[in-house]
């Protein structure tokens, strides 16, 4: 009981100060602005309007809007209106905003709480008071009382402003003639009429297209334009243009958004004077010039928002007598009645750019990105959520919940179910907290890192969560590579340094018989050969990705180099047979030498090492046929050259990353066997130097064949 006699005084405050308010003498139109400002500071709305009936007070005929300050850009939904006028009862509903096909559809779709009253007294209709709010609550909490008491005052304000002409008048003359201005009685009731047409005008396009006909047709201008001042660059911006000649329109409408310094004109003039001027012969000015040949009068006047200059309105005219005071006058008047409407145009224009821009920043972001509701349903979402979840062109009913559908969906996939459901039900406990995890999906292998953080109204109350899901299987795959590698190259350096240290300690601190000991320091230089060529192929892979390799490239015969391989490689050769078919006469080729052995080296010693139980190894040689090469192959003459073995091979799924650095086919066979994993690809950055292509063919448990090009002498590939 207590509280809701608090309530009833903290109400009838309300109403006393509100009657105060709109029973003043000040214009109805400053009034209901200060309405609506002490409104806001008792209610939690987020704009409201009051459209009225001045004359006939019924809905049809003449209407006349007032809206309160910080306007929100979505439109308002006069059928909505309409519907309100023709109730008894207050209406609450909630309400889509930027959905349709109004000019708000360019914003991004909102909800929004919505409350609309009827102001009837007397047995008329006087008009309807509307708010609109972010939240419910915000409209539930107006009592039906309260709205009840502010009817009949705002009843009594508009029947004044109806009823009575003269004060009407005055209130007119008040609120649409800047003080000053002295206007033509024809004038007085253009502007009167252009007042509400541009007050429902919110596109600034349109907005300034009406402004600027009506601007030409009163003052008899044969042409005209409309530029936006760009304070930041110091510039004036064409925005919308009527009536230039044959000649200067086509330049306009190939660029409809010139610009030009503010210091040149009479507009730059007008924008920094923040003054209207008049010109009767613009080409007897100095420093002026028309904008298209024949016309000579020209008048321009700033529209002025918060006592800058945000557009400059041009008229122009082949008479020059065609503008006098009177059309001075009444453009003066417009441009100060088009201010309100501009800001409110330019704020729309703004908050669709955003959007827009909003818009296309998260389409096109790599990270996908999810607002849910309070319950876990999906309100949108973009392409690279549904990318990474693998969603693309899975079928979705509307209320598609995360905690439910998609754990469904990820089942047959997820490495481990129990740590997702996990992460759903700390969401739930803690919906203030941001959240991180890793989810770990399978066929095929995936690594998604998961972030959620709560989203806030503004009275920082949770609405909900933003998730936002990011593909990290690359950067993990390059960490476990990188400590492989850190693991592979220290057991690499670790081996011949032990031998290294083994065979010197004991020459130190023994004596060995000449044989023994010449054994002893072959031992130890080979080792450190090994060690060398390690090296070697580290710099080797650093060069080749720093773009620092350059190519010696002569006329050589790749005959001699597989000879002197062959001599080079005889000493592993224990357990295989190195077989060299060399079929028919094979042009020199034009390559590096050393590079080009290399190569061969790389992959000769690969086929030994991944054959350790033996066998035939085969190094092929000749001229190439179309058949023998890959359809991507360029063309031209070529070498192809194959090394083949009988060894472990690999299986399908290992052959298009074997070329990866410190990649190697992970099985039980290979774990026995060294190498730091750089052998593959530094050859193929060398045959692609050369012009040349590299690839292989495969059986897991028989072996593997490597081919690869060069390019034939005369061809200088």
């Amino acid at each position: 009981m207590m509280m809701q006699a608090d309530q009833s005084v903290q109400e009838l405050n309300l109403l006393h100060r509100a009657a105060r308010l709109l029973a003043n003498e000040e214009p109805l139109a400053l009034r209901l602005h200060n309405f609506f400002i002490f409104l806001r500071e008792q209610i939690h709305y987020r704009d409201a309007r009051l459209t009225c009936w001045l004359q006939s007070a019924r809905p049809g005929s003449s209407r006349q809007h007032f809206y309160s300050p910080d306007a929100w850009p979505y439109p308002w939904n006069d059928a909505l209106t309409r519907a309100v006028a023709r109730e008894d009862a207050i209406m609450r509903r909630m309400i889509g905003l930027g959905i349709g096909g109004t000019a708000g559809s360019q914003l991004p779709a909102a909800r929004a709480a919505y409350l609309g009253a009827a102001i009837r007294w007397g047995g008329r209709l006087w008009g309807v008071l509307e708010l609109r709010a972010e939240d419910a609550a915000d409209v539930q909490a107006v009592s039906d009382a309260l709205i009840h008491g502010l009817v009949p005052q705002l009843a009594a304000a508009i029947a004044a402003e109806g009823t009575q002409p003269e004060y009407r008048l005055r209130t007119e003359r008040s609120s649409d003639t800047p003080t000053g201005i002295t206007l033509r009685s024809d004038d007085k009731q253009q502007l009167l009429a252009l007042r509400s047409n541009l007050d429902a005008a919110i596109d600034l396009h349109e907005m300034l297209s009406l402004l600027l006909r009506q601007a030409m047709e009163t003052s008899g201008a044969e042409a005209g334009a409309v530029a936006l001042v760009d304070h930041e660059q110091d510039e004036l911006v064409l925005h919308t243009f009527e009536g230039f000649s044959a000649e200067v329109r086509p330049t306009l409408q190939s660029d409809p958004r010139q610009r030009w310094s503010i210091h040149n004109g009479l507009a730059g003039q007008a924008a920094i004077s923040q003054r209207a001027l008049l010109v009767r012969d613009v080409t007897l000015e100095p420093g002026l010039h028309a904008a298209s040949a024949g016309l000579h009068a020209e008048l321009a006047a700033p529209i002025m928002i918060n006592n800058a200059t945000a557009a400059v309105l041009i008229l122009s005219s082949p008479r020059s007598d065609a503008f006098g005071e009177d059309e001075l006058s009444f453009v003066r008047a417009l441009c100060a009645r088009a201010a309100l409407p501009l800001s409110r145009a330019l704020r729309y224009q703004e908050a669709i750019e955003n959007a827009l821009y909003l818009g296309q920043v998260f389409s096109n972001l790599p990270t996908g990105l999810a607002l849910l509701d309070i319950n876990g349903k999906v309100l949108r979402s973009n392409p690279a959520w549904d990318l990474h979840w693998g969603l693309h062109g899975v079928a979705r009913h509307e209320t598609f919940h995360v905690t439910l559908d998609l754990i469904e969906h990820l089942l047959p996939r997820l490495q481990d179910p129990h740590k997702l459901t996990t992460f759903f039900e700390q969401m739930q406990r803690t919906p203030g907290n941001d959240l991180l995890t890793t989810v770990h999906l399978m066929n095929p292998r995936q690594d998604l890192e998961l972030r959620s953080v709560p989203t806030r109204d503004s009275k920082d109350r949770i609405t909900g969560r933003l998730w936002a899901v990011s593909d990290v299987t690359r950067e993990r795959e390059a960490d476990r590579l990188k400590n492989e590698f850190v693991s592979i190259v220290s057991h690499e350096l670790r081996t011949p340094l032990t031998s290294i240290l083994g065979y010197t300690e004991l020459l130190r601190t023994r004596e060995f018989a000449p044989e023994e000991r010449q054994q002893f320091i072959t031992t130890v230089f080979n080792e450190a050969e090994r060690l060398s060529q390690l090296v070697e192929d580290l710099l080797g892979m650093s060069r080749i990705e720093a773009g620092k390799v350059k190519l010696n490239r002569w006329v050589i015969s790749l005959t001699n180099i597989v000879y002197e391989l062959t001599t080079q490689l005889n000493t592993s050769l224990i357990k295989h047979r190195l077989l060299i078919d060399i079929t028919g006469e094979i042009p020199p080729i034009y390559a590096d030498r050393d590079k080009v052995k290399q190569i061969i080296f790389n992959l000769l010693t690969n086929a030994i090492k991944y054959s350790p139980n033996g066998g035939e190894i085969q190094l092929t040689i000749r001229e190439a046929q179309k058949r023998d090469l890959p359809g991507d192959h360029p063309l031209g003459q070529w070498i192809v050259v194959s090394v083949r073995d009988e060894g472990i091979g690999m299986a399908p799924e290992d052959l298009p990353r074997i070329w990866e650095r410190f990649y190697r086919v992970d099985n039980t066979n290979t774990r026995k066997i060294g190498g730091t994993g750089l052998g593959l690809s530094i050859s193929r950055a060398l045959v692609e130097l050369h012009g040349g292509r590299i690839w292989v063919t495969s059986t897991l448990g028989r072996g593997s064949r490597f081919f690869f090009t060069l390019p034939v002498a005369g061809m200088k590939g």
